[in-house]
């Protein structure tokens, strides 16, 4: 598809309803594409059985406007779109994803963050005989009790 193509198509697609968003205010601001996002994710999931080694990773890089997008100055891409990924180390096939939209409103800190997301991602697979490796970020204690009943080991990224 052409350029010029392309940006016609853009002018005129739209994946929510303007009056349906100003009468049913949400925290979710993801909301516009939810629908298509989740679909989106079961297709990934249905297509394809992860292997015996994954990997937790996150932030993808993005330079647009967009309502959730963020700032961390130690990533080599400083700006992005924040997706905690559980991808196939060895084909590179992501198999499940979470976006981070940041905190909700009048909700306090949230514990063990990293930990919670490791196992959201790995909640449908079975969970046998897989090495998970992930950075420092993604550890904490409940997630190794975890590990230890659900039979997959971890692996951890540290820095030297």
């Amino acid at each position: 598809m052409s350029r010029q193509g392309f940006q016609d198509v853009l002018r005129v697609v739209r994946f929510d309803d303007a009056e349906y968003r100003r009468q049913h205010r949400s925290d979710d601001k993801l909301e516009p594409i939810r629908e298509y996002f989740d679909l989106w994710v079961n297709t990934l999931r249905d297509g394809n059985v992860p292997g015996s080694m994954l990997t937790v990773d996150e932030l993808v890089t993005f330079r647009g406007r967009c309502p959730f997008k963020q700032y961390i100055p130690s990533k080599p891409g400083r700006y992005g779109i924040k997706f905690w990924i559980l991808s196939d180390s060895k084909s590179s096939y992501v198999y499940n994803l979470e976006t981070c939209i940041g905190k909700k409103p009048n909700a306090g800190r949230e514990v063990n963050l990293g930990g919670n997301v490791v196992l959201d991602l790995l909640e449908r697979i079975d969970a046998a005989g897989r090495n998970v490796t992930c950075d420092n970020f993604f550890t904490n204690l409940s997630c190794k009790k975890v590990s230890g009943k659900k039979r997959y080991s971890r692996g951890y990224n540290t820095k030297k």
